[in-house]
């Protein structure tokens, strides 16, 4: 099997769970929608729940499993699998008290808040949910260690299972726990608290059973200074540029949650639907290369690292383009199916859309950064991905004060929050380009290109179908039903297009579609077959 081809079965594989872990998720958010809608009580969660992530995304997903990786390949090319697992022990050993440490002191901080508070606030409810939620930290932190390992040894799909049954856990203790045993919004929104810490938990539990497959155990090692030293080296400034990163994220919903109450579930909702396509194809796609290209510099192979880079990025631009043209163009009708329910209301649906138009438009840059933030450090060039932080927090901080000062709302924080991404995405291009140049030896002007003018005749036929089949359909059928049977005729037709233009014009990738269209070809002549029989 060819590198290129394992590559594209590693990437349908972890975008399959995947998607069930996204449908999952879409479904937990639009129960917390309809349960809460864009009320205080909900509110309060949404902004409890990004504590424990910030951390998970600063030392487990952030810059700890960005600077393990690598040390992680180097150790398997030179001394084999069980240094590296070694050295994985020894990591978990010194890393887990401070973990814990974090979470009892942002616990303490947390009820501190809370019992302080003269009446029973937001801010006191946001308060008491973030001390239920802390205990999440820890778990994810570990799970995305395991995680990292166990993409390196070539296990791809466990993270995004093992996201799949958080988003169940929490559906479970909200829908049926919270709706059954709590009388109050408050009491619902312990339970979904609740379901978090269980499904971290498993997060934790279902990679570790993959890493144990192959041939890890958690035995007593001995210190690996020279390792460790080289893990802190990449480490301190990926910390403190991820650090700054999630302040910067921080820093919009906290603005977001002093707007209004509304505010923040319509920023974080829009958050959520441009994610999906973000985490279902480029995290994906940056998922199994980031290890390909790691391996390739251990090997001090150039030109495996420009193709696998080249590669990881057609595929991002290909397909990330074509999906905000599509969220942009159908916008309206995607919060509506998706959100309308419950105490979620019209007015709600067309707030959000607003933020979810002025999202799509930055999200391929969104989804770049991935891949050029893993490159820089696999290079080792953490440091870049600090200073392009600190540029990306100066251009929000300041410009979602001007926003805030003109009265321009939350549509003025999704504004700021983009021209934030953009000038972030630019840095850190610079940065690889003076840094590392090897990764930028295939040109990406003429694919760019070519997915712009076809993600153009994919807008097009997108809203012209939807329109026409939506007009058609609304007498015939209930409103939701006519919804999604036009947006899946649109959608379906339109990127069967796109695909097509993509193929004729000779995209790099094309062999991929192709791949599918083969497999979909066998499968209806193998029925087609069983039916003559």
């Amino acid at each position: 099997m060819s590198e290129q081809t394992r590559q594209y079965g590693d990437m349908a594989k972890t975008a399959s769970w995947t998607m069930v872990s996204r449908v999952l998720g879409l479904v937990r958010d639009q129960l917390t929608a309809a349960v809460f809608g864009a009320g205080a009580v909900g509110a309060a969660f949404l902004f409890a729940f990004q504590i424990p992530n910030l951390f998970r995304r600063l030392l487990g997903e952030g810059a700890l499993t960005v600077a393990i990786v690598p040390v992680l390949a180097d150790k398997t090319a030179r001394e084999g699998k069980a240094s590296a697992f070694a050295f994985l022990n020894y990591v978990i050993r010194r890393v887990l008290p401070w973990m814990m440490g974090i979470t009892l002191l942002g616990m303490g901080i947390a009820i501190a808040w809370s019992c302080l508070a003269m009446d029973y606030s937001k801010a006191s409810r946001a308060a008491e949910l973030t001390a239920y939620c802390m205990p999440y930290m820890p778990l994810i932190c570990l799970a995305a260690l395991f995680t990292s390992a166990v993409n390196l040894s070539g296990r791809f799909g466990l993270a995004e299972f093992a996201s799949a049954m958080l988003n169940l856990s929490m559906i479970i203790a909200l829908g049926f726990l919270g709706d059954n045993l709590a009388s109050s919004d408050m009491g619902k929104a312990r339970w979904l608290c609740a379901g978090a810490i269980v499904g971290g938990g498993l997060q934790l539990l279902i990679p570790l059973w993959g890493l144990r497959q192959e041939g890890w155990r958690p035995r007593p090692v001995v210190a690996d200074d020279v390792a460790w030293r080289v893990l802190l080296a990449a480490f301190i400034p990926a910390a403190l540029g991820a650090g700054i990163q999630q302040i910067n994220f921080l820093v919009s919903r906290f603005l977001a949650f002093g707007v209004s109450d509304e505010s923040l579930t319509y920023y974080y909702i829009a958050n959520r639907i441009v994610e999906l396509p973000i985490g279902l194809f480029s995290a994906s796609i940056a998922t199994v290369m980031f290890p390909a290209m790691a391996t390739a510099f251990a090997a001090r192979d150039d030109a495996a690292l420009s193709r696998n880079y080249a590669r990881g990025m057609r595929l991002i631009i290909a397909v990330n383009i074509a999906a905000a043209v599509g969220l942009v163009v159908l916008s309206g009708p995607i919060v509506e199916l998706l959100f309308k329910f419950g105490k979620f209301s019209a007015a709600d649906c067309a707030s959000t859309r607003v933020i979810l138009v002025l999202f799509a438009f930055v999200m391929p840059f969104y989804a770049m950064i991935s891949m050029v933030t893993r490159a820089l450090n696999v290079a080792g060039n953490t440091k870049a991905t600090f200073w392009a932080a600190v540029h990306a927090f100066a251009v929000n901080f300041g410009a979602s004060l001007i926003a805030v000062w003109m009265g321009w709302g939350i549509q003025g924080l999704a504004i700021a929050n983009g021209i934030s991404t953009f000038w972030q995405y630019l840095v850190l291009r610079r940065m690889l380009q003076r840094s590392a140049p090897a990764f930028l030896g295939e040109s990406l002007l003429v694919p760019t290109l070519k997915v712009l003018v076809g993600s153009a005749v994919l807008g097009i036929v997108a809203y012209w179908s939807f329109t026409l089949l939506d007009g058609c359909m609304k007498s015939l059928l209930h409103l939701k039903l006519s919804l999604f049977v036009a947006m899946l005729v649109a959608a379906s037709v339109s990127a069967l297009l796109y695909a097509w233009i993509l193929c004729v014009w000779g995209y790099p990738e094309k062999d991929l579609v192709l791949s599918y269209r083969d497999k979909v070809l066998r499968l209806l002549r193998l029925r087609r077959g069983r039916g003559v029989e």
